[in-house]
């Protein structure tokens, strides 16, 4: 465990400069052993938290949980990962562009990162951008307005809108909301109590996000695009959802990590994660998330049996910058 205790001691050093009420939850396991750690600054003091069940927004680390269902389907021979997503939609895309499953899934559909629109609208909520995007938005947005970034399958582009529509689909071949799928697929066998898209759900503490300057943000929806950023859970569940990623047997999270796409050297887009293969180390998935005040990141080591969550009310930005690179190495 020298990594971990190196890790958070430097953990706890960066958050000397972060702002007051800078909170971070996160855990280490090792062979199915558990460490959970807590930090939290309280005016200029910084104290030991058990704050293990304590909720914060996860952002992206959601599209983890997107591909898992998309590979739950696949191994329940619901769909076939190279369907076409016209099967499951009631319009067409403008240009009927050739996607499939599983090019939403890894990054490889061509859309672009978001709607274009969807920053210009009449009702839009600068302090919470996907809340209100509604399914007639979306729709109009695919059939009318829509500008793909490549011919699909070409690369790895990132998109959160290529994730929300991931999520979309999954609603309509299941006939019914994506988080009511998320609840019955992962969360309940997981027994992920404090896990939800809803913060009128949560009957745990709820972690108020930092901007840079400290100011408290407002809670993000993810609206129809939930699939790609609107889970709320905490460490202690996320350790959870981790140790049924680590699991060898597990076909869904097999099926996910063997579907990859190269987007720079040593990296890959695989579905709903990144894998990060380099001969030096033994291959790690990982995903990070962030909103407006929250950042949290998985990374699993299926090989060393090894896993790390992470949970912040720090600013993405700062969070990448300071934090994110010194994860890896916990998991090596």
């Amino acid at each position: 465990m020298t990594k971990t205790k190196e890790f958070n001691n430097k953990i706890h050093n960066i958050l000397k400069v972060l702002p007051i009420h800078t909170e971070i939850s996160f855990s280490v396991t090792d062979n199915n052993e558990t460490t959970y750690f807590g930090l939290r600054k309280d005016s200029e003091e910084i104290s030991y938290a058990n704050n293990r069940r304590s909720a914060f927004e996860i952002g992206s680390v959601t599209k983890s949980f997107t591909g898992n269902i998309l590979a739950q389907l696949v191994v329940d021979s619901k769909i076939n990962l190279d369907d076409p997503i016209s099967n499951f939609l009631s319009f067409e895309l403008k240009g009927n562009p050739k996607i499939t499953l599983k090019q939403l899934g890894m990054h490889t559909s061509g859309l672009p990162r978001m709607p274009t629109d969807y920053d210009d609208r009449k009702n839009f909520i600068k302090e919470n951008p996907f809340s209100n995007y509604n399914e007639g938005e979306l729709i109009t947005y695919l059939t009318k307005e829509l500008k793909m970034e490549c011919e699909p399958g070409e690369k790895a582009i990132y998109s959160n809108l290529g994730s929300g529509v991931l999520s979309y689909v999954i609603s309509q071949i299941e006939g019914r909301p994506f988080s009511e799928i998320v609840e019955e697929r992962i969360f309940k066998p997981l027994e992920m109590h404090n896990s939800t898209f809803s913060t009128k759900n949560i009957s745990t503490n709820i972690i108020k996000g930092l901007d840079k300057e400290g100011n408290f943000t407002s809670h993000w929806d993810g609206g129809i695009l939930n699939g790609c950023l609107g889970i709320i859970s905490t460490s202690e569940d996320l350790t959870k959802y981790a140790k049924a990623t680590l699991d060898p047997m597990n076909k869904a999270v097999n099926l996910q990590v063997s579907n990859i796409f190269p987007s720079r050297p040593e990296v890959y887009s695989a579905i709903g994660w990144v894998l990060v293969n380099s001969p030096k180390t033994s291959p790690i998935i990982k995903i990070n998330g962030g909103t407006a005040g929250f950042a949290s990141s998985l990374f699993i080591n299926r090989e060393k049996q090894k896993a790390l969550t992470f949970c912040s009310n720090i600013q993405p930005d700062t969070y990448m910058e300071l934090i994110e690179p010194l994860c890896a190495d916990t998991v090596k």
